[in-house]
């Protein structure tokens, strides 16, 4: 896969997934339940800061990109899927619903796995 196509990905990502946060912000502004547990202003502020991570990508300023990746798997592997994982296991009422919860992760896991990709420098 080449650079250019993998941080285009990532920034489809990162887009998915501040829109899943801005969909759960708006129900919270409606009166209803957030889709996860998760604060939506915190979820919009972490996938900004992870498109900020992408600036080095597209500059093609590989080191720094990737040590950046390197973090987002930790921090957006942990937070975005394990997490997920087991709070829909342990009180699964966190969520707004099945689906919500499986939306969640299914975004995550995408750019889950794309960050694995560009740490692990399997582009060209």
């Amino acid at each position: 896969m080449k650079l250019r196509t993998l941080v285009l990905l990532q920034s489809v990502y990162c887009l998915l997934g501040i829109t899943y946060n801005g969909v759960s912000q708006y129900l919270v502004t409606m009166g209803g339940r957030p889709l996860t547990p998760t604060p939506p202003v915190l979820g919009i502020t972490v996938m900004m800061v992870y498109g900020l991570f992408l600036i080095p990508g597209y500059r093609r300023a590989v080191i720094t990109y990737r040590t950046l990746m390197g973090i987002a798997v930790i921090v957006l592997g942990y937070g975005g899927v394990v997490t997920h994982i087991i709070n829909v296991l342990s009180i699964p009422a966190f969520y707004r619903s099945l689906a919500a919860w499986a939306v969640a992760v299914v975004i995550n896991l995408f750019g889950l796995a794309l960050n694995v990709i560009a740490v692990s420098g399997k582009f060209e």
